[in-house]
């Protein structure tokens, strides 16, 4: 379905396709991968998602929209199309188009039209553009680059003599405590002792009973 979607698209498309090197004349029989791909299609086994995200001819992302996904496509400004899967996509995807940043397709039942219209519409109407490049312009708004910022804590690093006063505490903390050696032994301890309470609350409830019941069979 993909790829005779993507085969009726006047855009050219990378599509990055896990295994494409392993794909066997059996495999492409079989329904899963077709035999034949449009000319517009390149298909990869592999590829930079984020460099290619930043290049100023992309025109939408069709996605999963997983975290890193919906992130780098966001801070590059580029327009998606959610085809959501599992887990948090789903959730991704609504934000997606809350946001304006694309539409969601749902891959159980949508058909080639339906995902071609789709493409179409994300790649066409401007609105999707714009509040993708809104979006785009929040994240890089910072008064220094990550760059600039990672040379100033090196900076301040070398000039305060390793900055150990900004390490984590746990480095300080002896082996045991570390591995929580220290936790385990008390809930070991107190386990131990609740059992050894009630062995002994019960060696003594077994004992009167016992001595109860010689006193009455002496009596008799």
């Amino acid at each position: 379905m993909l790829a005779l979607a993507f085969g009726k698209l006047k855009q050219r498309v990378v599509w990055r396709l896990k295994g494409t090197k392993l794909i066997s004349y059996k495999t492409f029989l079989s329904g899963y991968i077709p035999s034949f791909l449009g000319s517009n299609i390149k298909v990869v086994d592999w590829l930079p998602q984020n460099d290619l995200l930043g290049h100023k001819d992309i025109k939408a992302f069709v996605t999963h929209v997983g975290h890193n996904s919906l992130y780098e496509s966001a801070y590059h400004g580029v327009p998606v199309v959610a085809v959501p899967l599992f887990a948090d996509q789903f959730a991704n995807a609504k934000k997606a188009e809350h946001f304006g940043l694309g539409l969601t397709v749902n891959h159980r039942s949508t058909t080639v039209q339906q995902l071609v219209e789709t493409i179409e519409l994300v790649v066409r109407e401007p609105r999707f553009k714009q509040s993708a490049m809104r979006i785009s312009s929040l994240l890089k708004d910072r008064p220094r680059s990550p760059l600039q910022e990672t040379c100033d804590w090196i900076e301040y690093v070398i000039r305060h003599g390793g900055a150990r006063h900004l390490k984590a505490q746990v480095f300080n903390i002896p082996w045991y405590q570390y591995y929580l050696l220290d936790v385990m032994a008390f809930i070991v301890a107190m386990v131990t002792l609740v059992v050894m309470v009630i062995r002994l609350s019960c060696a003594c409830l077994c004992r009167l009973c016992c001595e109860r019941s010689s006193d009455k069979t002496k009596k008799d």
